[in-house]
């Protein structure tokens, strides 16, 4: 469960680099592959798709610092990482 929030919060760390919605990103973390889009949901939330490469897939909403959604079918919800407190090795 662990890694999987840590996971879920390097998605909403990665989500502010991705400006331009509907483009495909994607970003490394533990030898894995992330494939993910952002789009903008109700109120100004930022609802980021995407699914590990031959892997779990995810959903998630950022609203405010609250995050929540799924990711490989189990829910997830926690605070959004401070801004510069998580590090991804690799962004595209």
């Amino acid at each position: 469960m662990r890694k999987l929030i840590t996971t879920a919060a390097l998605l909403v760390a990665v989500a502010p680099l991705a400006a331009q919605a509907e483009a495909e990103k994607t970003f490394q973390h533990e030898n894995q592959t992330y494939v993910y889009s952002t789009s903008e949901g109700r109120g100004g939330a930022t609802i980021i798709t995407g699914r590990k490469v031959g892997g779990d897939r995810f959903r998630l909403v950022l609203n405010g610092q609250r995050v929540r959604g799924t990711v490989g079918g189990t829910p997830v919800a926690f605070q959004a990482p401070q801004s510069g407190s998580v590090q991804v090795m690799t962004a595209n």
